[in-house]
């Protein structure tokens, strides 16, 4: 790609950005992990031009999250905007120290950055809020036949079911796995041969990179000491920057990143795109899955993930990518609960809670899951509670509430509540058996409260 044509409106800013932008873009087929790198690197330079703009100090030891932290407090930056920031970041990190990023996964980097460049040129270009940007080119991308064919290996694992010596035996799956090896052969190949195209190239580009940082630096020290006049800089950027939040949204591809980004970060093996069940994924002994597109006992009806501990269903989670009442979606989780069928392994989380059956849905049926969840990507937002955020219900009682968090539970962290429920269960036994009752009563939760423990 000679010249990127997903962010050429940023040649209006400091070299660097484009520069950063469109090395990400080049590299893409041959090398993705540094796709992501380079895509990092380029959050931290907006990062560093908006802390300068907005007169706050910092260093080369300032560490992103800290910064993010900072301009978060001092020019209210837009919680969108902040996980986008985020998104790159963690993604970044995982590039430099994994060295096993996928295409995919560095395309949705790509429109991460560019959405976050977008949000950028309309606080600080010279159109303003005005700006329109064109739609995003996608890359080709060299991996998509590879990945087609891992898919229907295993479409067709599942349908042969865990023997393996009919895995072993299938004629078809035999030649699937021949043309998966081809396939990983011709791919390595040619990522090989666009990385000895671009090699001469790329050692040129980092030179010049590295140029352009340098004076970067020096520009942003100059504009430092420019706005050391200016008391007001800080107001100036956050009009500026909010104005440009107020008009941002997320759309379906930035949603599902950042919906799988949450679920990643609290420690659910979460890809949307592909971790589905439509292209085989199934839950595993140890592993913490978030299985999406589940089907329900009603057909066409399928919940956008469930939640596995191991072999344990112990969540449905309905995501929404509108900016809608996001509270009145607990419902339609509540409603795959009850629809949800345990078969084959999958082992009931009633049994970690030491329950007999499935819960009361107080409507005569049963939630055969034990914990519903809501959300649409957006971060709370006291002001637009019901529209951000993310809900939570325990539905094991028709007396719990839904209610808002700031992060989803963590795998430990539902075991935990099952767990518990058995532990006060056997007490609660234990104490009528020997004749001395116990008063058991729900410990008194604050509204307060509920943002800060999920």
């Amino acid at each position: 790609m000679a010249e990127s044509s997903n962010f050429a409106f940023l040649k209006e800013h400091d070299p660097v950005f484009f520069q950063l932008a469109s090395t990400a873009e080049r590299v893409f087929a041959s090398d993705p992990n540094t796709t992501l790198i380079k895509l990092r690197q380029l959050g931290e330079a907006l990062a560093q031009d908006l802390a300068v703009r907005a007169g706050l100090e910092f260093d080369a030891s300032t560490a992103q999250a800290d910064l993010l932290f900072r301009l978060s407090r001092e020019i209210q930056l837009d919680g969108n905007i902040r996980n986008l920031f985020h998104t790159l970041r963690i993604e970044g990190n995982k590039a430099t120290h994994g060295f096993r990023t996928q295409h995919r996964e560095a395309l949705d980097g790509l429109k991460v950055a560019r959405a976050l460049a977008i949000w950028y040129h309309q606080s600080f270009g010279k159109a303003g809020s005005a700006f329109k940007p064109s739609p995003f080119v996608t890359p080709t991308d060299p991996s998509a036949p590879l990945r087609e064919l891992q898919e229907q290996i295993e479409q067709l694992g599942v349908e042969l079911g865990d023997s393996r010596q009919q895995l072993e035996s299938n004629q078809q799956m035999a030649e699937l796995l021949a043309r998966e090896k081809e396939e990983y052969a011709s791919l390595a190949g040619q990522m090989d041969e666009e990385a000895c195209t671009y090699e001469q190239l790329a050692l040129e580009h980092e030179a010049a990179l590295a140029r352009t940082r340098a004076e970067f630096e020096a520009r942003l020290q100059a504009l430092h000491k420019q706005l050391e006049s200016q008391p007001q800089a800080a107001q100036q950027v956050m009009h500026k920057t909010q104005q440009a939040s107020s008009q941002f949204d997320l759309n379906e591809d930035l949603t599902r990143i950042l919906i799988d980004q949450q679920l990643n970060d609290a420690g659910w093996e979460a890809d949307s795109l592909d971790l589905t069940w439509r292209k085989g994924a199934r839950p595993e002994k140890g592993k913490n899955k978030a299985i999406a597109e589940w089907p329900t006992s009603k057909p066409g009806e399928a919940a956008d993930y469930v939640l596995f501990a191991g072999l344990t269903p112990v969540a449905i989670v309905e995501a929404k990518r509108k900016r809608i009442n996001i509270a009145d979606r607990i419902p339609q989780a509540e409603r795959y609960a009850r629809q949800f069928v345990l078969q084959g392994e999958l082992q009931p989380a009633w049994l970690l809670s030491g329950e007999g059956d499935g819960w009361a849905d107080g409507q005569g049926g049963q939630f055969r899951v034990p914990f519903a969840f809501a959300c649409n990507g957006r971060p709370y937002i006291k002001q637009l509670a019901e529209q951000s955020g993310i809900w939570f219900r325990d539905l094991r009682s028709p007396a719990n509430l839904r209610r808002p968090l700031q992060d989803f539970h963590t795998p430990e962290g539902l075991l935990d509540l099952l767990r518990r429920s058995r532990a006060e269960a056997e007490a609660r036994a234990f104490s009528l058996k020997n004749g001395s009752p116990v008063a058991w009563r729900l410990p008194r939760i604050e509204v307060s409260d509920w943002l800060s423990q999920p």
